[in-house]
């Protein structure tokens, strides 16, 4: 339906130009316009973002990336005849679409002459980076790899903490020793088989050396006492009983 649309198709009502309510026609008209104003290169940029919303709803994804993706939206651009728009320029008219109204605004506040001659996306954006804070904060900056590295560090230590932390909380003394030991097996089998078995064969070394490390008083084990039953006590009763008949 693209390809076939015509301007001469649309009729005049009251003595003015109805403005068709399809994006992709509209950017089709700028597009073939010879002489682009930046109110054209907009209505481009609004049918290159209707074509991609399309495509990335026939690809099944939120992003648009992906073969599937990729191939839908080249069809598009073939079918409505967008292929034409260099690649780098497409790309450029989507982020200006992003910032229109920041990029309109700015526009309108040059030079009559000066708007005239700026309207290529590319120019407009370059522009408008350089002339405004707003826009030259809306490109981050790459972090440099001192930066890169000092970050992966310090990402590094804090999940080294957190892991310390968890290994603090892994059991409690009140827990039995299968459960203990159940827990430690499942750690176990986050490395390799060779390790394992290098960490049970240094276990009960590293265990001796930090129970002599602790205070003797601390690591004795503390008994429980026997808790006394009725018979204790009866038998306890009946000897005191035979000792004071003997006396």
């Amino acid at each position: 339906m693209y390809r076939e649309y015509s301007l001469e198709k649309q009729g005049k009502e009251h003595g003015l130009i109805q403005v068709n309510p399809d994006p992709v026609i509209r950017g089709q008209e700028a597009w073939g316009h010879l002489k682009k104003s930046l109110a054209d290169w907009f209505a481009v940029a609004e049918a290159l973002h209707h074509g991609q919303h399309l495509a990335m709803l026939e690809a099944r994804t939120n992003k648009p990336v992906g073969a599937r993706f990729q191939a839908i939206m080249g069809e598009w651009l073939r079918t409505t005849g967008f292929h034409e728009i260099d690649k780098g320029v497409r790309s450029r008219l989507l982020d200006c679409l992003k910032h229109r109204a920041e990029i309109g605004g700015w526009h309108k506040t040059l030079p009559a002459n000066k708007r005239q001659r700026l309207a290529h996306p590319n120019a407009v954006w370059r522009a408008w980076r350089k002339s405004t804070l707003s826009g030259r904060a809306t490109v981050t900056a790459r972090p440099s790899p001192t930066a890169k590295y000092k970050d992966e560090i310090a990402r590094l230590e804090n999940e080294n903490h957190v892991l310390r932390r968890a290994g603090d909380d892994l059991f409690t003394a009140t827990d039995t020793a299968i459960d203990i030991a159940r827990l430690l097996a499942d750690r176990l089998l986050r490395v390799t088989p060779s390790k394992a078995r290098q960490i049970l064969e240094l276990l009960p070394e590293l265990y001796a050396e930090r129970l002599a490390e602790t205070p003797h008083d601390k690591a004795r084990p503390h008994t429980r006492t026997k808790r006394r039953t009725v018979e204790d006590f009866q038998r306890d009763l009946a000897a005191r009983k035979a000792g004071a008949g003997t006396n």
